[in-house]
């Protein structure tokens, strides 16, 4: 199983970072006070602004005492959890915490996402007595990639398992590397670090951590051979820089790994292994024994075998992790369904901030092998200032599956990024009189495009905002 790795981890998590004892004392009058402030703004705000309740009374409670997260008290540090990374840290967490709570543990999380300081904050305030001593027994936290070191410093969690680290959110991120360092330092031989064994940059972390647990997927029928052509997409070695070279991948730059120039490579068989998937039956084998798939799209496997990976660490015995992924419900589903002039529109959702969501995207719809019209619509991305486009990012997908999966029309729209989309199928080989590009942000000229589609069938890939408002200008027409 599991072993402590040979290598020295990088600077203590908490050097040159405030530490408990230099913050607000536990139970001190300004702790207190910013504690009862933020209970109190929890109660209004839950009463007359519910939408703003995973972050506004820690945002206010974090005002009054900065370092607000190092003064809670009764927060056993083995029993708590932080998951991060770039991809599918929501769902894991969500996922997790599920397991735990079907195994009668009690658990207090974020689990509507709101990751950085002052969600993390609003969380404590709410599951924490009027002095500030936590009321579960485990705290399991999804923590944003960039902050973890931060968070780690304050509250010094021995469990920390890493998704992945790719591409994501360029005007805040940069480069996956800059986020490789940041994880890695929140690590020390006090963590048990758990890794994704197909990811290159995750299954490394564990020369900075204590002890290592490796999770993974077994290739399967989803998985596809890395193809050589011009768009196929590079990746260095995090040890000694080398280009890494795929067997084959289960999702975009997740798969079965080697480095020519050190060695470094995935393991034959991680601790944690989905060893077989039947998408068909939703069901997956790991362990010996066979589990309940509850979405069938190749990204969720990960979400499992990494809460398979935590849950089993912690004592949670098959039959109750049976429970609970048989009874698991992500939030915010990823496919939804609406109709609209006869058309049956299946919505796929994904983050226009990294190309590997766009990319699962575009293999889930490549997955279904009938007749059916391929609409993208990317957008400017409102985020922080300055806002940003990410043309590039359709470019780094591999749409070869997709082009092989029956598509019979494409309908690319935005403002934005359309007609770099549709440049993109057309150099793949698509045929450019069966593309409609629709330059415009507009529901209507869009919901037209898509009612003249040639199939029933119609798969749309876009951000979960544009979805909200396709879907409701058609339901203004009386669609559903």
């Amino acid at each position: 199983m599991s072993k402590p790795l040979d290598g020295v981890g990088g600077r203590s998590p908490a050097e040159g970072l405030p530490s408990s004892s230099s913050t607000g004392r536990p139970g001190g009058p300004r702790f207190l006070f910013a504690l009862w402030v933020g209970k109190l703004a929890a109660a209004l705000i839950g009463v007359f602004f519910p939408s703003r309740g995973t972050n506004m009374s820690g945002e206010i409670a974090c005002r009054i005492m900065p370092d607000l997260l190092a003064g809670f008290r009764g927060i056993d540090p083995d029993k708590t959890y932080f998951i991060t990374g770039t991809n599918g840290k929501s769902t894991s967490n969500n996922l997790v915490v599920h397991a735990f709570r079907t195994a009668g543990r009690t658990v207090a999380t974020n689990l509507e996402g709101a990751n950085q300081k002052t969600g993390i904050a609003t969380t404590l305030v709410k599951n924490t007595t009027w002095r500030g001593r936590l009321k579960a027994d485990y705290l399991i936290l999804e923590v944003d990639e960039r902050n973890l070191e931060r968070v780690r410093a304050a509250i010094p969690a021995r469990h920390v398992a890493v998704t992945n680290i790719q591409k994501d959110q360029v005007q805040r991120n940069g480069d996956p590397d800059y986020i490789y360092q940041k994880i890695r330092r929140a690590l020390g031989p006090d963590v048990t670090v758990y890794v994704n064994n197909e990811e290159p940059r995750s299954a490394s972390l564990g020369q900075y951590a204590g002890r290592t647990i490796s999770f993974g997927v077994a290739r399967n029928e989803r998985a596809s051979q890395l193809r050589r052509d011009d768009y196929a997409q590079t990746m260095a070695c995090p040890i000694c820089h080398d280009a890494i070279e795929f067997q084959w991948s289960n999702l975009a730059g997740v798969g079965r790994f080697s480095c020519p120039g050190c060695g470094f490579a995935s393991a034959e068989t991680p601790d944690y292994q989905i060893d077989s998937v039947d998408y068909a039956k939703r069901r997956f084998g790991m362990a010996g024994r066979t589990y309940h798939l509850g979405y069938d799209a190749a990204h969720f496997l990960y979400n499992y075998a990494l809460c398979g990976a935590v849950a089993s660490q912690a004592g949670i015995d098959a039959d109750r992790l049976a429970r609970a992924y048989d009874s698991f419900t992500n939030v915010g589903g990823r496919l939804e369904e609406f109709t609209y002039q006869g058309k049956k529109v299946r919505y796929v959702r994904m983050k226009q901030e990294n190309p590997e969501t766009v990319q699962s995207a575009i293999d889930d719809v490549a997955a279904d092998s009938t007749s059916k019209t391929f609409v993208v619509g990317l957008q400017l991305v409102h985020d922080i200032i300055p806002h940003y486009t990410n043309t590039a990012y359709f470019f780094d997908c591999d749409v070869e599956a997709l082009l092989s999966s029956h598509v019979e029309s494409c309908v690319f729209f935005g403002a934005t990024n359309s007609f770099d989309a549709a440049n993109r199928m057309t150099y793949a080989g698509f045929p450019a009189d069966r593309i409609v590009v629709v330059d415009s942000d507009q529901p209507r000229p869009i919901l037209d495009a898509i009612a003249a589609a040639p199939t029933e069938q119609v798969y749309l890939v876009t951000m979960i905002g544009m979805y909200e408002t396709l879907r409701a200008a058609a339901d203004r027409k009386g669609e559903k």
